[in-house]
């Protein structure tokens, strides 16, 4: 009876030493985890942000082609962001992510696939606007890049 109370005593004295264990194990990862998750966080704005950029840049240089796809992307990007990243952003700074999407949308909408030398009474050519939407956009994910915490 004695060497199995001391059997008993120690498979206890081990299941306590691994709790112990896993539970100070999960209690130092939760600090990295968190900090990757601002980093994927930061990201995937920056990159959203700067396909945002490329397109303008692209609309500027009158090549549509690149500005669409830039935009295309850019659009792709922020779709997938609402899905998995955005529930950790504040409200005001998530309504930013979907004001900028929507900017994109009407972006791409008026980004012709040739360039037209008419000019509309709304006030401009459509590349001149569809550029101006990109910059709105590309200055909100500005914003919510700033307004993210550091890793």
């Amino acid at each position: 009876m004695t060497r199995a109370r001391l059997w008993g005593y120690f498979a206890g004295t081990a299941a306590v030493a691994a709790l112990f264990g896993f539970l100070f194990g999960w209690y130092q990862a939760y600090p990295a985890q968190h900090s990757r998750d601002r980093a994927l966080l930061r990201l995937r704005v920056s990159e959203a942000r700067a396909r945002t950029l490329d397109a303008r840049i692209a609309l500027v240089r009158a090549n549509y082609g690149n500005a669409r796809e830039h935009t295309e992307e850019a659009i792709r990007l922020l779709e997938a962001f609402k899905s998995s990243g955005q529930r950790e952003l504040a409200q005001s700074e998530s309504a930013k992510v979907e004001r900028a999407q929507q900017l994109l949308k009407e972006s791409l909408a008026l980004a012709p696939t040739m360039p037209t030398p008419t000019t509309d009474a709304a006030g401009g050519r459509p590349e001149d606007q569809a550029e101006a939407r990109a910059l709105e956009a590309s200055n909100l994910l500005g914003e919510v890049y700033r307004a993210t915490p550091e890793p």
